[in-house]
């Protein structure tokens, strides 16, 4: 039923066209129903949401798959690099303004061409940690 409904969500947002594999899998990270830990422990199909790619003990969620996690801290530094040479509203990014972008959330006053650039570094952020390879 869950899945269903991620599928069903992700289909309806129009941010960028899904035709590759890191499309579907940010897609399920927004939507909570992805590999990470926490979303699998939720829905029961793990016995605990614990990272095992760190020794913090802590839940991997997004917020710790983006920000915490020790094993990614260098993809981790370019992500924010990047992001903060897209634009000066941008310049000095929070964790929370950085999750909340991975989350979705725009700024109305910022170009939705510069989204769509952001976007493309999270999906390299994605590719780049390996955390979702098959």
């Amino acid at each position: 039923m869950h899945l269903q409904y991620c599928i069903h969500e992700y289909k309806k947002v129009n941010l960028f066209h899904y035709d590759t594999e890191l499309d579907n899998i940010y897609m399920k990270i927004r939507f909570h129903c992805s590999q990470l830990k926490a979303d699998q422990y939720k829905y029961n199909f793990i016995p605990n949401s614990k990272c095992t790619e760190c020794n913090k003990n802590k839940q991997e969620t997004i917020h710790h798959y983006f920000m915490v996690c020790t094993k990614y801290i260098h993809q981790r530094k370019l992500l924010k690099q990047n992001i903060s040479n897209m634009s000066p509203y941008f310049q000095n990014l929070s964790n929370r303004q950085l999750i909340s972008i991975v989350e979705g959330h725009k700024n109305p006053d910022i170009d939705t061409n510069i989204y769509k650039n952001i976007y493309q570094f999270i999906k390299l952020y994605i590719a780049t940690t390996g955390r979702f390879a098959a």
